[in-house]
C-alpha cells in the first residue's frame, strides 16, 4: 500500500514540474512578446501642427517633421522609413503635432488643388463678381474673408428736372417713397426765408444688401483651413487687382447685385460682430443734415452717452 501512495506522489511530482515548466515556459514567451512590442523603433512624427498643402520637403528642412522613438507595437505598418517619402510631396490635410507620418499623408500636389467652386461650402450659392475703385472698394483694404455692406447711389435727377421745369408735361407727381411733390407749384414751398434752406441731394446712397461674404479678392481666394496661400515669388501671377471683388451668395441676391453693378456700388467694411439692421432710404430732400440733428451730432450718437 506503501508504494502505491509512493507511486502516486512521485506521479503528482512530476505532473507539478511539468505544469511549472508549461507556466513558464508561457509567461516567459508573454514577456518576450512584451519586450519586442516595448522595443524602442524609429519613426518620423509631427514635431508641430503641419497646415494643409505644406511641401514635404520644407517640413523636413523647417524641422516640422523630425525622428522620433516609439514602442514597436504602436508603430503603424504604413509608417515612412525616410524623409525621402514625402520629398516632392504636399500634406494632404491639416497633420496635428505628434502623429507618426505615414504613406498617403503626403500626396502629389495635383490632388491637392481645389476647384474654385469647391469654396462654395453652400450647395446653394453662386459666386459672382463686381468691380470697384479703391475709394468704392474700402481703399483696396479687403480680403478674402471679409464681410461688406453694399450702397448703390440712387439718381435725383429726375426729380431735379420736374422741381425746375416749366413743361406741363412734366407736371406730374413725382413719387419720392413717403410724400408726393408736384410741380411747379410746391417749388416754391422749397425755398425758405432765412434758416435752413432746402438741399436736393443729386444721388442718395440706399443699401442693397449688409454682411456680404468676399469669396476673393483679384486672385486671392478664402482658403480652407490649414490651406496655404500660393507663395508669390515662386509663381508668375499678376499682381493682386484689389478692385475686383467675388462674392459668395444665393442667386436671388447675385441677381439684385448684378442689377445694381450698372449703378456703381459703394463697399463699406462690417466688422465680425456687426448685425444687418433696418436701414431706410435717405430722403431725396432735407433741411436738416445729420450734424444739426440734436439726435445724430456725430455719427455714433446714443441718447446714454451723446457722442462719447
Amino acid at each position: 500500500m506503501s508504494s502505491r501512495r509512493t507511486a502516486i506522489l512521485i506521479g503528482a511530482i512530476a505532473i507539478g514540474v511539468v505544469a511549472v515548466f508549461l507556466i513558464y515556459g508561457y509567461v516567459k514567451s508573454i514577456e518576450n512578446q512584451a519586450n519586442v512590442d516595448s522595443a524602442p523603433i524609429g519613426v518620423y512624427v509631427a514635431r508641430e501642427t503641419i497646415p494643409r498643402g505644406t511641401e514635404g520637403s520644407v517640413a523636413v528642412s523647417s524641422n516640422q517633421i523630425v525622428a522620433a522613438e516609439i514602442p514597436q507595437k504602436f508603430r503603424p505598418a504604413t509608417a515612412i522609413q525616410t524623409p525621402d517619402a514625402v520629398q516632392k510631396k504636399v500634406a494632404l490635410f491639416e497633420i496635428a503635432p505628434g502623429t507618426v507620418i505615414v504613406e498617403g499623408m503626403f500626396v502629389d500636389p495635383s490632388v491637392t488643388q481645389i476647384s474654385f467652386r469647391e469654396r462654395l461650402k453652400n450647395k446653394n450659392h453662386v459666386a459672382l463678381t463686381i468691380a470697384v475703385d479703391s475709394i468704392h472698394g474700402v481703399g483696396g483694404f479687403l480680403v478674402p474673408g471679409d464681410e461688406v455692406n453694399m450702397m448703390i447711389l440712387q439718381d435725383n435727377n429726375k426729380v431735379a428736372d420736374a422741381i425746375n421745369s416749366t413743361d406741363d408735361e412734366k407736371k406730374k407727381p413725382v413719387w419720392l417713397g413717403e410724400f408726393d411733390i408736384i410741380k411747379p407749384v410746391d417749388a416754391q414751398n422749397l425755398i425758405k426765408v432765412g434758416g435752413p434752406q432746402w438741399i436736393l441731394l443729386d444721388k442718395t446712397a440706399r443699401y442693397m444688401y449688409q454682411k456680404v461674404q468676399i469669396l476673393a479678392v483679384g486672385s486671392n481666394q478664402l482658403l480652407t483651413p490649414g490651406e496655404q496661400a500660393a507663395d508669390a515669388s515662386k509663381t508668375n501671377t499678376a499682381p493682386n487687382n484689389t478692385g475686383i471683388i467675388t462674392f459668395n451668395v444665393p442667386p436671388e441676391a447675385a441677381q439684385w447685385i448684378a442689377s445694381g453693378q450698372e449703378h456703381g456700388f459703394y463697399l463699406s467694411l462690417v466688422a465680425r460682430e456687426y448685425t444687418p439692421q433696418k436701414l431706410p432710404p435717405l430722403p431725396v430732400f432735407t433741411d436738416v443734415l445729420p450734424g444739426e440733428d440734436p439726435g445724430k451730432y456725430c455719427p455714433y450718437y446714443n441718447d446714454e452717452k451723446g457722442c462719447a
